[in-house]
């Protein structure tokens, strides 16, 4: 539920982590930077990609998404791209304006087939929830490749008709393009049904960080940072805190980066981002791990972490997005 911050003004705050979420006593959820919840197109006035909102499963927990196909769709075979927003596993959803724009523009751009995932998000689903939720989603698009009549699995016939399953990308932005790094992880361990091998990873900005300050990260206010803070409001039982493989993964003793299940990987990172140090840290550690795979780093120049989600027009923007489409053939 969201409310007007001005009707709360007497109700007990039980916890917040601002500029994102306030939860009050009572059970009310106030998410502050979330944007208007859109309806799905058929053909998008701007760009002609038509949209419409799936149910990828309905056992407990139950997880939903949008997915996107270009406009000149007939007799076409296009890459997958399971997609996983950006807010911090606390605010925003595939049905939002922003994301439902920003999908718009770059299924337009590359000529995929995106498949937004409305992972669990905070308060009431704590990591490793939204991680289970995109080993979920990505086993279920592993499963249009059976044939098998008795399987229980519901397929999208989007994906059916149009998806190419030799071309499967995984890839968010922030706290999504962290996302997308595990699954990559887990798909280095475990197979997917079908075998079914992911192509690339796209990691815009991810959301990487650790106890120790590094590069030109601020010493003295590291222990305060708002990356602590999310990441203590998110995954309040991570072992090892914030030097926890899953967002720390050049901590000592996280798991080889030498071994993502995935064959290319196309990491961007902005001047102006909180976590460029971390991402070019992250880079340097998958290139120096003898990962056998091709590692690509995108440099957006003077840019603010989210420009092309949130300023889209922008010649900086559509360059991005340019960029990211190069990547996803």
């Amino acid at each position: 539920m969201s409310m007007n911050s001005c009707s709360n003004t007497n109700k007990e705050i039980e916890k917040e982590l601002l500029p994102l979420i306030r939860v009050y006593k009572d059970g009310t959820i106030e998410r502050l930077m979330s944007s208007s919840i859109v309806p799905p197109s058929l053909q998008d006035p701007q760009t002609g990609v038509s949209s419409k909102d799936i149910v990828i499963s309905n056992n407990n927990p139950s997880l939903s998404a949008r997915i996107f196909l270009p406009k000149s769709h007939h007799n076409h075979k296009f890459p997958i791209l399971l997609y996983f927003h950006a807010g911090a596993f606390c605010v925003e959803s595939p049905f939002s304006f922003f994301c439902h724009r920003y999908l718009n523009l770059l299924v337009s751009e590359s000529n995929i087939i995106a498949v937004s995932i409305d992972y669990r998000l905070l308060p009431q689903h704590p990591l490793p929830a939204a991680y289970e939720d995109g080993w979920t989603s990505l086993q279920w698009v592993a499963s249009h490749t059976s044939n098998d009549p008795n399987s229980s699995i519901e397929k999208e016939q989007w994906l059916q008709d149009y998806g190419d399953f030799n071309k499967v990308y995984i890839g968010g932005d922030v706290n999504g393009a962290n996302l997308a790094h595990n699954l990559a992880m887990r798909a280095g361990t475990e197979t997917l049904p079908n075998n079914l091998k992911i192509l690339g990873a796209l990691l815009c900005c991810p959301f990487f960080w650790g106890s120790k300050p590094i590069g030109s990260e601020p010493v003295e206010e590291h222990e305060n940072s708002l990356a602590i803070k999310v990441w203590n409001f998110v995954y309040p039982n991570a072992k090892g805190g914030i030097d926890n493989p899953m967002v720390n993964p050049c901590a000592i003793g996280a798991p080889s980066l030498a071994t993502p299940g995935c064959s290319k990987i196309l990491l961007t990172i902005t001047d102006k981002d909180e976590f460029r140090d971390r991402d070019v840290l992250y880079y340097e550690s998958v290139k120096e791990s003898g990962w056998q795979g091709q590692l690509e780093l995108f440099e957006a120049g003077d840019e603010e972490h989210g420009f092309q989600i949130f300023k889209p027009e922008t010649d900086g923007a559509k360059q991005f997005i340019k960029r990211l489409a190069s990547f996803l053939v």
